[in-house]
């Protein structure tokens, strides 16, 4: 009997010690949950809505979307949108609008060739048949895509091609450096990325995307002082400039297999993907391939 009491409370206090951990992890994963639903508000209408049938005709009225059809009230809402002369405009519209109908007016002011939608901060390419319901809270720019010459040397065929080549590398790196705002950021501060699992999937991936950004800048210096005779790009791409696609090589599998285990095994981490991707053009899997289909 006299052995039994500290046998007892060892037992008590290990039992104790599970049940704080315990309690610690569900604790930190409702925290996940709640940051979630404040975020990502869409996040179960976003799962749904593939069931769902076609949206049928609806007005705005008083800030709320009265369906036309069976009189159902939905929320309307108000997004801020930076022009192409750089000003803000709130627009309005109704949560099954789409980005391109609700700036169509905005296009045609512009007179827009090939019109480019991109969130604020990120820059991160928006799809344009997204839902503006998938943009509350976000800011979105309207530029025009549509490529277009200086004309310095219209003549210079490596002139034209360069110039080109920014342009698209532009582009690129944007989409790259996109990647960390847009879902390494969020992801991480919600722990549903450990460190280990960040670095992985995004450390490779963005020093790939200043190496790009640093030869741009170098490329648009030797634009300015473009001399048909002297001029020579090939050097700006050197084999410390490759070693970074090569060291990206080694670790795109293992960043492609922790996201395949990620989006089986942990539903927050397919949730919020899938919010995100409802605004975005590009999903984080097709982010983290563009290096290794660019320098193959």
């Amino acid at each position: 009997m006299e052995d039994s009491c500290p046998v007892n409370n060892v037992a008590q206090q290990a039992e104790a010690q599970r049940f704080r951990k315990q309690s610690k992890k569900i604790g930190r994963k409702l925290s996940r949950r709640l940051s979630l639903i404040t975020k990502v508000p869409n996040i179960f209408n976003v799962k749904f809505a593939g069931s769902e049938s076609p949206p049928t005709p609806h007005k705005i009225v008083h800030g709320v979307s009265t369906d036309a059809a069976d009189g159902t009230i939905q929320q309307a809402h108000e997004i801020t949108v930076i022009a192409p002369d750089k000003t803000q405009r709130l627009m309005t519209g109704s949560s099954e609008q789409t980005i391109k109908q609700l700036l169509a007016g905005l296009v045609f002011e512009f007179s827009l060739e090939q019109p480019g939608y991109y969130l604020g901060g990120s820059l991160a390419e928006i799809d344009e048949n997204c839902t503006i319901d998938f943009l509350v809270g976000d800011i979105v720019i309207v530029q025009e895509d549509q490529f277009h010459s200086d004309q310095k040397h219209e003549n210079d065929g490596r002139y034209c091609l360069t110039e080109k080549f920014i342009y698209d590398e532009v582009a690129y790196v944007t989409c790259l450096k996109s990647a960390k705002e847009l879902y390494g950021e969020p992801l991480r501060r919600m722990d549903i990325l450990s460190i280990e699992e960040y670095d992985l999937i995004f450390d490779k991936l963005l020093k790939i995307a200043d190496v790009c950004s640093q030869v741009i800048k170098e490329l648009q210096s030797d634009m300015e002082n473009w001399d048909p005779l002297l001029a020579q790009i090939g050097s700006l791409f050197s084999s410390h400039f490759w070693d970074h696609y090569n060291d990206y090589q080694d670790v795109h599998p293992h960043a492609k297999e922790l996201l395949r285990e990620k989006s089986v095994l942990d539903e927050d981490f397919v949730a919020f993907c899938v919010q995100r991707k409802g605004a975005a053009k590009n999903s984080l899997r097709h982010i983290i391939d563009l290096p290794v289909s660019a320098s193959s």
